[in-house]
């Protein structure tokens, strides 16, 4: 039989997208208490299948997705841990995408065991047994050895049965490691993942006349195009301010912006944003490693990416998310607008206070957020100047205010200061480009 507790997550599972949710509409229609009902809607938060909005309430969302970790070899989990290997040497090719720390009973580990798991425990032969049994690799901690009975498991059913010397926390955290920064490796968005192939491009040699552009303008309604020699390397981009005053019958080479900047497919879409807002680029040729044009990125590609990755970042593991998480929106009695943040053991330095660097980079999260909360712009660092006056014990909250010295369309200058107990901290001068439409 269901608890009440279940059934309140269920409840709120059925119910369809955007329908809003109260503690007290939700404790009558279910007859259950209102405690019931709230600590339901704070289980359903913390699963992501709620969100509580300003001004609107609790509302039901779509699922969020698990983070979808790279999968690694158990060969590999030997490698890292230097793990000895006991049995099932056969199977170090397994692949694994989670773990699981054996410490419950056996009754209860039985309903978390799946395909491409690890099941990390210690001197337990009937966890041991348990996972290989169900085809789970199993790494045994704190240096214990296996019984001859397990081994000859492992080896009769090829699946890998290891031993490390540290303790249980200290091996997950090795693991944990790769497994999350193979994930924000797979969650960097490429310059192949979005760009425009060619078949798809439109373009000129550079020995077609004026009158070509213009025909292609037309025909497409761009005003910017790759200029190629005829082995098909880039050696220009003409738009339509470099024919302003030209004749129709002047080559293209005459009038065309030489050796433009270029983008390769393995580059980060982040890198060559960078390059084409300090240029004020609206495309840049896509080019293999010959020089050959592949493709084109547009500025549109770019911002529809940085969006799609800004309301999906809840999904990422990157220190600015983590930071930008723990930042909160707060105004004064002045309606000044400012954040706060609450520093934990995780962000001390060796000295115990507050990392001086990972301060400089909430300084940078909180200009981004600043920029988007004030002006509903995109936002991308060029440059900052940083003071760092006093330390700040771990544990407790700073204050953050930024404040807009220069605006114009395409970048802003941002004063930062930092405070703690009305102590100056820190400030930073920060000089940031726009991207927008």
């Amino acid at each position: 039989m269901t608890t009440k507790h279940e059934q309140v997550i269920q409840y709120i599972k059925d119910l369809p997208v955007d329908h809003s949710i109260s503690v007290r509409s939700l404790a009558r229609n279910l007859d259950v208490s209102q405690g019931t009902a709230y600590r339901g809607i704070k289980e359903a938060e913390n699963r992501g299948l709620v969100q509580t909005i300003d001004r609107v309430g609790t509302v039901r969302v779509e699922e969020a997705e698990s983070p979808k970790y790279q999968a690694m070899s158990v060969g590999e989990v030997v490698s890292l841990t230097n793990a000895k290997v006991f049995g099932g040497e056969e199977g170090l090719d397994y692949m694994i995408r989670d773990f699981i720390i054996g410490a419950m009973k056996v009754s209860s580990i039985v309903s978390y065991l799946k395909p491409n798991l690890l099941m990390i425990t210690g001197n337990r032969d009937n966890v041991q047994e348990l996972a290989l049994s169900h085809d789970v690799p199993v790494i045994i901690s704190g240096g214990f050895s296996p019984s001859q009975r397990m081994v000859d498991l492992a080896n009769q059913r090829q699946i890998p049965l290891l031993g490390v010397s540290f303790d249980s926390y200290s091996t997950v955290k090795i693991i944990n490691k790769v497994l999350v920064e193979r994930a924000i490796q797979q969650n960097i968005v490429l310059v192949e993942d979005i760009y425009v192939p060619l078949d798809r491009v439109k373009f000129l040699f550079q020995d077609d006349k004026v009158s070509r552009y213009r025909q292609l303008n037309e025909e497409s309604n761009h005003t910017r195009f790759p200029v190629l020699n005829h082995n098909y390397e880039v050696v220009g981009v003409i738009a339509a301010k470099d024919i302003l005053d030209a004749n129709a019958d002047s080559p293209i080479v005459e009038v065309m912006t030489p050796s433009p900047l270029v983008a390769k497919l393995k580059m980060s879409v982040a890198s060559i944003t960078q390059l084409m807002l300090w240029d004020n680029l609206e495309m840049a040729p896509v080019v293999d490693d010959q020089g050959k044009l592949v493709g084109i990125m547009s500025r549109q590609d770019v911002l529809y990416t940085m969006q799609f990755n800004e309301n999906a970042a809840y999904k990422d593991y990157r220190l600015e998310i983590l930071l930008n998480d723990k930042l909160k929106r707060a105004a004064s009695d002045r309606s000044e607008l400012f954040y706060t943040f609450q520093s934990d053991g995780s962000f001390a330095n060796h000295l115990g206070t507050l990392s001086e660097s990972l301060l400089a980079t909430l300084i940078n999260v909180a200009t981004c957020r600043y920029i988007k909360d004030a002006i509903g712009e995109l936002a991308i660092i060029e440059s900052m100047n940083y003071y760092y006056f006093a330390a700040v014990d771990c544990d407790k909250s700073i204050q953050i205010y930024p404040e807009m010295l220069y605006h114009s369309r395409q970048n802003c200058k941002i004063s930062i200061k930092v405070y703690y107990q009305q102590l100056n901290i820190a400030q930073a001068i920060i000089s940031v480009n726009l991207f927008r439409q």
